[in-house]
């Protein structure tokens, strides 16, 4: 039996050809793969990564020649590698691999900000990462980085050692490396990583406090430490309490500062290719795939580095989780990330604890959403299991699509920040909350809720923050109730699947009933935990109790040795042990740590946002924890 098609199929017929014609002769995504500089220790080595990328099919190599603020290659500015120690006096890997991997192109990989991660910092004081530089990075109590012991490291999320991105020394100095870099040898380009604070709890030194204090009136040491995209909706929605809201506000403006010491690195790197790099030479940067994170968290503002032009590439590194996680993040940062069409996105993909058939689904996404290429990491775990040509040919058996059009021509764009401080006027504060929410920005009465928030915070600005900052400065307070916790803890990303989120809530649930049955705390968080807690016995640093907070207030209904329900984080699911529990001593609020400080006056500004204006007996009351 025949059957007539109807005009509106036929007139479809030549564009559906058109498609499946398009789509048959778009490309391969292009593959690159990460060398990690454990894997070019010697000429044997390089030689050997250098055959390897070549029978695998690979289109380029990222090739890391700085690690730890050192050379793997000839510099009279940068020490000899500490890993090349065995290797001959005249052995330049960087060389060796321009030689042996030739054609391939290889793009420098240099670890930017993170200076040293061993036990023990170098001796050598010449050394970027030895603690007497003058740019070592302080924790948000003053105290430098590079003294922190193993323990204080894990407790700390830290890898180790880090450069300010605040120091204008440093950042001569990495342009110097740089430019002698590219000086000495013909690199297809610059490739940079831990371009980024190293977490949220880190760059508030005295100089930028000071800094941020004279023109806000607050010191940022004051303010919430961890903000996230679920905090900022809230906030963008006035649904926070009154303090909360005016305490985020100024956490965005210190997050934008914070987040402009980063950009003004790169900044100065792009203008030194400008001047001294051959033409063509590609300035890349490796980033977190979750831009709001990144930003909020480290400081790193890439969405805004697109935008500008800054780069060339950028390498979002969705290595880890199953499809969903990995699809989800390569769709989202394909949707939300504004770019000029020259700039080029690669999918960072990582095979650890995967198979092929995972790889290529997930190059296929990538495909889809116009990225021009997956790099893998690293070459030297693709050569284990399977053979290495057949993850680069899964990545390959996808298509690269044109990007889509409302990518390339959306015409709000974030700006970086600035490294210096302004007062933020509407639109930079909208800038701020495009990149606070990873650009997915409610367009529904946007700038009237951003106008009400501006105006929340100028008021109490003058009024409410210098007042409860005199309340408090000079009286005697009762510090907070300290918590001494233990825990076990499940990572789940708010893209990983029900099922996988299911998953995890079940382990923790596991680990609770372990712990209930009486199993020792270190031997089931060595086995069930996924964070610092798994290597240090399951212990927390103490807490100051925080009455306006939910989970705290839970916490502290417990008894020494009780161990609480499984609780949602933002990132996973806890199930705590509760220690001990210290009653806070009483000291001047001057003299309190800074943790017990921010509580203190977030629960004194909480009460006078709320008095009455006239309400002078009110007013007394603000000194809630303060002793005359």
């Amino acid at each position: 039996m025949t059957t007539q098609s109807s005009p509106c199929l036929r007139a479809l017929l030549p564009a559906l050809a058109l498609l499946l014609l398009v789509s048959a002769c778009a490309p391969p995504l292009k593959t690159a793969a990460w060398v990690v500089r454990f894997d070019l220790k010697s000429p044997a080595e390089v030689a050997s990564v250098c055959l390897e990328a070549k029978q695998a099919g690979l289109d380029e190599l990222l090739v890391q020649i700085r690690g730890r603020a050192d050379a793997l290659y000839h510099s009279d500015l940068a020490p000899r590698a500490g890993i090349l120690a065995t290797a001959p006096a005249d052995f330049d890997p960087l060389a060796q691999l321009l030689t042996d991997c030739a054609p391939l192109p290889l793009h420098a990989w240099l670890n930017v900000f993170y200076l040293w991660g061993g036990a023990a910092p170098p001796e050598d004081p010449n050394h970027p990462g030895h603690p007497g530089q003058p740019w070592i990075l302080s924790d948000n109590t003053g105290r430098l980085v590079s003294s922190y012991s193993g323990r204080e490291k894990r407790l700390g999320w830290i890898e180790g050692s880090y450069a300010d991105p605040a120091s204008s020394e440093y950042r001569a100095l990495f342009v110097a490396v740089v430019r002698e870099l590219l000086a000495r040898y013909p690199v297809a380009g610059i490739h940079l990583d831990f371009i980024r604070y190293p977490g949220p709890s880190y760059g508030k030194s005295e100089v930028l406090a000071e800094e941020f204090t004279h023109l806000w009136g607050l010191d940022p040491r004051l303010l919430p430490e961890r903000l996230n995209a679920e905090t900022v909706t809230a906030w963008l929605e006035g649904t926070q309490p009154p303090a909360d809201r005016v305490l985020t506000t100024a956490a965005l403006f210190w997050n934008e500062f914070r987040a402009g010491q980063v950009s003004r690195l790169l900044r100065e790197v792009r203008m030194a290719m400008a001047q001294g790099a051959p033409p063509g030479t590609i300035l890349s940067t490796a980033v977190f795939p979750d831009p709001s994170a990144a930003y909020l968290e480290n400081g790193q503002e890439w969405q805004a580095w697109a935008a500008e032009g800054l780069v060339d590439a950028l390498y979002p590194m969705a290595y880890f989780g199953e499809i969903d996680r990995v699809g989800g993040q390569l769709r989202e940062i394909a949707a939300n990330t504004p770019h000029a069409p020259k700039i080029a996105f690669w999918a960072g993909l990582g095979p650890s604890g995967k198979d092929p058939e995972q790889i290529a689904q997930e190059a296929q996404i990538a495909g889809e959403q116009g990225y021009t290429g997956a790099a893998l990491f690293s070459l030297g775990q693709l050569v284990k299991s399977p053979p290495a040509r057949a993850w680069v040919e899964a990545a390959r058996a996808a298509k690269a699509a044109p990007p889509p059009a409302s990518v390339a021509g959306r015409s709000s764009l974030p700006a970086t920040a600035a490294a210096t401080l302004v007062p933020p006027d509407l639109l930079a504060l909208k800038n701020i909350v495009t990149k606070a929410l990873g650009g997915a920005v409610p367009a529904n009465e946007l700038e009237a809720k951003l106008a009400l928030r501006l105006q929340e915070y100028d008021q109490a600005r003058r009024q409410a923050i210098p007042k409860t900052l005199g309340q408090l400065a000079g009286g005697v307070v009762t510090l907070p109730e300290n918590l001494e916790l233990a825990g076990i803890f499940r990572y789940a990303h708010p893209m990983d699947s029900p099922a996988r989120r299911q998953e995890q809530e079940a382990l923790c649930e596991k680990a609770r009933q372990r712990l209930l049955a009486g199993e020792k705390l270190a031997a089931v968080a060595k086995k069930m935990s996924q964070d610092p807690t798994r290597t240090m016995d399951g212990l927390l640093p103490p807490r100051f109790f925080d009455p306006l907070n939910q989970q705290d207030q839970e916490l502290a209904r417990l008894q020494p040795g009780e161990i609480s329900r499984v609780m949602r984080s933002a990132n996973g699911f806890w199930c705590y042990r509760l220690e001990a529990r210290r009653p806070g001593r009483q000291l001047r609020f001057a003299e309190a740590p800074w943790e017990a400080k921010r509580l203190l006056f977030r629960q004194a500004l909480s009460v006078t946002l709320n008095m009455p204006p006239s309400d002078d007996s009110a007013s007394r009351r603000t000194n809630l924890q303060a002793n005359p």
